[in-house]
């Protein structure tokens, strides 16, 4: 039994070394270079830079772009009081993405829905795991479609853009409820991703918001509209999901169109 022991013991361990080599050194070697090759930009976390070539995101996490505030050197997301909710300011320069929303329980033991705090964070990612029939969500989903309205999200009236200035930090001071006509906010815009992490909106949805943007940053709407166009994604392999607009790449595309606008206030 112990007489081809050695032999048997150096069989395994030339088997045990070719394997290893195998799967641990040029497999991996050969899929490295073939991502790098015919997948580069996946293979390297999709990463996106502007026009300095500085990278700015990543084409699969989303970004967002609400109003800033510098405290002790550090940018800090503003928010605005609308009906009792709380949401991020909307910056109106640029287009914005999918909000998400978290529950919290307050001291009194009270259930509410709140926008994630921070956003837009890798190391934060959660969503309300609440039921689309849920009378919180709904609340929260109805109200927040009201202030993208009252900021001149899909609104056939017309701000300028002192109106915006005012609309975005108090938006009931300049809320189109006076007879200017609405239409539905489109659901993306207005119900929130559970990961935070959404890049892409619908194409109605970034319609939606050329008015808004083309009045922050004093263009024509047609010109707007005409980057939105040239920056849609089709579907995969022509037939599988829905056109889309990676959020982050639109608004590179703007400032490199049009150059970034001063922020209204």
């Amino acid at each position: 039994m112990f007489r081809n022991f050695p032999k048997e013991l150096l069989v395994a361990v030339r088997i045990t070394l070719v394997i290893a080599v195998l799967g641990g050194l040029i497999y991996p070697l050969v899929m490295l270079g073939v991502s790098q090759v015919a997948f580069n930009s996946q293979a390297n976390g999709g990463l996106i830079k502007n026009s300095s070539g500085t990278v700015v995101g990543a084409n699969l996490v989303g970004e967002c772009y609400y109003e800033t505030k510098v405290v002790s050197g550090t940018p800090v997301f503003q928010t605005t009081q609308y009906r009792g909710h709380t949401f991020y300011t909307v910056d109106p320069r640029y287009f914005q993405g999918r909000p998400s929303f978290s529950v919290q329980t307050t001291s009194s033991g009270t259930e509410v829905v709140m926008p994630l705090n921070p956003p837009c964070e890798s190391n934060n990612s959660q969503g309300s795991n609440l039921a689309p029939s849920n009378a919180l969500l709904i609340e929260q989903v109805d109200t927040y479609a009201g202030y993208l309205h009252c900021v001149g999200i899909d609104t056939a009236g017309s701000f300028t853009a002192a109106q915006l200035q005012q609309a975005v930090t108090d938006p009931s001071a300049h809320c189109l409820s006076s007879g200017a006509t609405t239409t539905p906010i489109p659901v993306d815009l207005a119900t929130g991703d559970f990961t935070s992490y959404d890049p892409d909106i619908s194409v109605a949805a970034a319609l939606a918001q050329v008015n808004m943007v083309a009045e922050a940053r004093g263009l024509d709407p047609a010109r707007v509209h005409a980057v939105v166009e040239a920056n849609i994604t089709g579907r995969v392999l022509w037939i599988f999901g829905e056109s889309d607009v990676d959020v982050l790449q639109l608004n590179i595309a703007m400032d490199k169109a049009f150059g970034t606008t001063p922020a209204l206030g």
